[in-house]
């Protein structure tokens, strides 16, 4: 009983600190299921995570292989010669169904999805995704499934798909109806005596996979809107990028920083780091101001004055221009006043060291006096 409870205890904590992400699955033995709440945000956005509020003493129990769990559970498969119908469940095998085939889809890009070689695969491989998405809920203990129904469902589904490659919902909706007329039966096997660390690796490369299958929809299909409202899409703009200047900048900051790790060493790398992060906006105030870093404040004042006055809203009449010139001069403001709270703050430091350095001066000398005397 005790030890129930301490595993009752350290369930919900982690349902609590990782419950969206099926930590407490996990630490049960309840792998799959683990996958489903990481891979649905909680089990459809937080709703299973939510119910595994009162669920959690009857899975510590299942894990367990408590005597009374084990007589209730002997009883159900005498009185039903198939797992009875569960409206949860098969929701779940319907959502994860029918995402597992919109990713697949979507790893497809548009332009190629109504022609050749990309038109079939949008016909063909969504549904087997959609089976493969239906038969990982549909095996959740105590049940069991194979992964035939779940596909001859989804394959049924592939006339809508010829018509429609976007009609993936059909697909899933069958799968889920047929694993659960023909497909489901009980699963004796109650807990997970598998290793640890099978069961871990196996888990990260589920998701692993999951994750690189949505990196790869993302990349296919997002899209970044310019200032212009000219719509690029992100596989176009992320080449781009990396002919940019700034990716230049960023690289050759990185063999700075390397270069200064090989002469100063690990210590003082992170310190030259957050200088080049430049968090005081210190670097980009002279960039914007066209100075040198080493300039004194009257050539700060001189360069602010003449850019300043160029850029001053009243001087452009044209409206496009006017904004473009409105924007530049408070850029040209904010970098001034960033040098010239960071050249105030130094004077102060300069002239408290100094004052240190004239007050320890006249205590030794006093000292001297008084061993002199």
């Amino acid at each position: 009983m005790f030890c129930s409870m301490a595993h009752i205890l350290i369930a919900y904590v982690l349902w609590l600190v990782g419950g969206t992400w099926g930590l407490h699955h996990f630490y049960l033995g309840r792998d799959r299921q683990a996958f489903i709440w990481w891979a649905t945000f909680g089990g459809c956005f937080g709703l299973g995570w939510f119910r595994d509020l009162w669920r959690i003493p009857e899975y510590i129990f299942a894990a367990n292989r408590d005597k009374g769990y084990m007589r209730e559970f002997e009883h159900k498969r005498i009185c039903y010669s198939t797992p009875p119908f569960n409206v949860v469940r098969f929701c779940g095998e319907l959502i994860l169904g029918w995402s597992f085939g919109v990713l697949v889809r979507l790893c497809v890009p548009e332009e190629h999805a109504y022609e050749g070689i990309g038109w079939l695969i949008c016909v063909t491989v969504p549904p087997l995704a959609t089976a493969l998405g239906v038969h990982v809920v549909a095996n959740e203990k105590p049940c069991r499934a194979s992964f035939y129904w779940p596909l001859v469902g989804a394959l049924c589904g592939i006339p809508w798909l010829i018509y429609d490659s976007g009609s993936i919902h059909y697909s899933s909706i069958l799968a889920t109806i047929f694993v659960n007329w023909k497909g489901v039966q009980w699963n004796p096997e109650v807990g997970n005596n598998r290793p640890f660390c099978r069961r871990f690796l196996c888990l990260v490369f589920c998701c692993l996979l999951y994750s690189t299958m949505w990196g790869v929809a993302i990349y296919q299909t997002a899209s970044i809107t310019t200032k212009d409202g000219e719509e690029i899409p992100l596989r176009e703009a992320i080449p781009n990028f990396f002919n940019s200047p700034a990716w230049a900048e960023m690289k050759e900051s990185l063999k700075q920083l390397y270069k200064f790790y090989q002469v100063h060493g690990f210590e003082r790398l992170w310190e030259e780091f957050v200088e080049k992060l430049d968090p005081a906006g210190e670097a980009h105030a002279y960039k914007v101001l066209n100075i040198k870093e080493n300039a004194t404040e009257k050539q700060i004042k001189t360069s602010y004055r003449k850019l300043a006055k160029e850029w001053h809203p009243d001087k452009h009449a044209d409206p496009s221009k006017k904004a473009e010139a409105q924007e530049k001069f408070m850029e040209i403001q904010r970098a001034y006043e960033i040098l010239s709270k960071i050249q105030s703050k130094r004077m102060k430091m300069n002239t408290r060291d100094r004052r240190k350095e004239e007050d320890y001066d006249q205590t030794g000398r006093k000292k001297r006096m008084k061993d002199e005397f």
